[in-house]
């Protein structure tokens, strides 16, 4: 009897002692995640993740609604002419535009200001959305409510305004936070970052230079995207190995792309193989230009990863 309760003190001890580091390992902290998808889109016989689509939700607006999240853009936009048949008549739809507040994008498209017309999306809200005269794809009367999705904007980068965007792309999800907290701090390798107009540049080291990029989650096709002459300057040496044209704010633009001769780095992370495009089209060189980045970077090289873009201390991170 003396052997048996022994035996059974040690085994409970032991069974104890095994326990207890799962008891300290802190739980996962609860975030306001809201989920993505990719548009997938065939071309020249491959498919590629083209775009990501956010669900969203338009007052007063009854719809199977999704807007594209576009970090090169500096302000979420609704398109009028996927919005105008959910209103009965043109008057209706122009109480909610301010027109005294209206602009010209780089592409020609003409904007209005809104009053009435926040879009929402998990637990973010952009209250007054410009609104994108004449862009955008029709919804005919009789589609208005079916159950396909309806693209109808495009959310830009003033929804995470001086706070931090955590992008999960390996579980297609996506939350805001007011700062990085301690459980992202201690599990993410930042660097730091430029914001300007809503916009995250980052610097990128290939080979032994650092460029300057913008990070637009709209480029979701291209690692790197620059003119001509840095396309030279990093690529392998020939002719272009591919070309691909796509639809950029309603003109079809051409890119041009070779394999990178470096390997591309962040900080001290390690990027995937990346290819080095350009474009000889005016506005996209022009945009570089104003912006002041040497070129743009998307979802290519960190779909495997999570990223943490704090806006508010100008850091990028990628998640161990």
């Amino acid at each position: 009897m003396k052997v048996s309760v022994r035996l059974l003190i040690i085994t409970v001890a032991l069974l104890s002692a095994c326990a207890t580091p799962r008891s300290l390992a802190p739980p996962t902290p609860a975030y306001p995640w809201f989920s993505f998808e990719w548009h997938i889109a065939k071309i020249k016989g491959k498919e590629y993740k083209a775009a990501i689509f956010i669900p969203v939700k338009i007052q007063a607006l009854q719809g199977n609604f999704i807007a594209q999240f576009d970090l090169g853009s500096d302000e979420t936009l609704l398109y009028g002419n996927a919005l105008k048949n959910y209103f009965p008549t043109r008057a209706q739809l122009y109480t909610h535009l301010d027109t005294t507040r209206s602009g010209m994008s780089d592409s020609g498209i003409r904007n209005y200001g809104t009053v009435g017309l926040p879009i929402a999306f998990g637990p973010a809200q952009v209250a007054r959305p410009l609104f994108m005269e004449g862009y955008g794809d029709e919804v005919p009367v009789d589609s208005l409510h079916t159950k396909s999705p309806k693209s109808v904007g495009t959310i830009g980068g003033d929804f995470v305004a001086g706070k931090v965007l955590v992008i999960d792309y390996p579980q297609q999800r996506m939350c805001v936070l007011n700062s990085v907290d301690a459980y992202w701090q201690a599990k993410t390798t930042f660097v730091t970052s430029r914001v300007s107009n809503n916009r995250m540049h980052i610097p990128l080291t290939i080979g032994r230079q650092t460029h300057w990029v913008l990070f637009d989650t709209g480029s979701s096709l291209f690692s790197f995207t620059s003119d001509e002459q840095t396309w030279r300057e990093l690529a392998q040496p020939g002719p272009p190995t591919d070309t691909l044209t796509v639809n950029s704010w309603g003109k079809q633009v051409s890119f041009y792309a070779s394999p990178m001769q470096s390997q591309v780095y962040l900080g001290t992370h390690q990027l995937p193989p990346a290819r080095a495009w350009f474009t000889r089209d005016q506005r996209q060189l022009a945009f570089l230009k104003a912006a002041k980045v040497e070129g743009i970077t998307g979802n290519a090289l960190f779909q495997n990863n999570v990223v943490v873009l704090d806006f508010k201390n100008h850091r990028f991170g990628v998640v161990k």
